[in-house]
């Protein structure tokens, strides 16, 4: 009797992973689950988004990603809750990087919108970068058939490039909020069907050639206020 309420005081600790062959185990810690949960959490983000990097999304089921970063689908539902809050996960940190990169061109060099485009051509079309497009390509298509699912992609993927500059550049070269948003959206639409175009050919020449025409086309129609 008294062994059963020291089980059943015991304090809740996420399943023993499996041991694999494959690739080396993440490992789980022996503290509580609250101590360690954010940490063990993100090294098995960072391990799946690897994987998934390197492999695209294909078919994969929970199973096989624990299998290969060394990990069991247990451990995954116990910190990730289903199958759909890790490929949410997965997405978001995926998102988070584009976003990253974004940022790293400051509102100044938008001063310079045929620079601005060209750099972020440079930025998101570099060799580390493509297997990062081409994942997100891969969810743009299932989010389309699945959009319940994929919701805070779809609203997320094209509007907060729009909401990011809208203001800027609407002040910047004196046009309303309504009209940078077309051109804004007119960009993305250019960016991103050239970006599938390299993707898809591999030809790097005609399409950064298809950008820089796009870009300077659209500095005609830009001049500061």
């Amino acid at each position: 009797m008294v062994e059963k309420q020291q089980k059943t005081n015991a304090p809740n600790r996420p399943p023993r992973a499996r041991s694999t062959r494959r690739r080396k185990p993440v490992e789980v810690p022996a503290e509580a689950a609250e101590e360690y949960g954010s940490e063990q959490r993100n090294a098995l983000l960072q391990a799946a988004t690897k994987y998934v990097l390197e492999r695209g999304l294909q078919d994969l089921s929970l199973r096989a990603i624990a299998a290969e970063i060394g990990t069991s689908h247990r451990i995954l539902i116990y910190y990730f809750k289903s199958a759909d809050g890790f490929w949410q996960a997965v997405e978001k940190k995926i998102r988070r990087e584009e976003q990253r990169r974004r940022h790293e061109i400051n509102s100044g060099e938008w001063s310079d919108v045929e620079g601005a485009i060209l750099k972020l051509w440079e930025r998101y079309t570099s060799d580390a970068y493509l297997p990062v497009m081409r994942l997100l390509f891969e969810i743009y298509g299932r989010a389309i058939r699945k959009p319940e699912r994929f919701r805070g992609f779809l609203d997320d993927v094209i509007l907060s490039w729009v909401t990011s500059l809208e203001e800027d550049l609407s002040e910047r070269y004196g046009q309303s909020i309504s009209e940078i948003r077309i051109r804004l959206r007119l960009s993305i639409a250019v960016f991103r069907g050239l970006q599938l175009d390299l993707l898809t050919t591999g030809d790097r020449k005609t399409t950064e050639a298809a950008l820089r025409l796009f870009a300077r086309s659209l500095a005609h129609q830009l001049t500061p206020a």
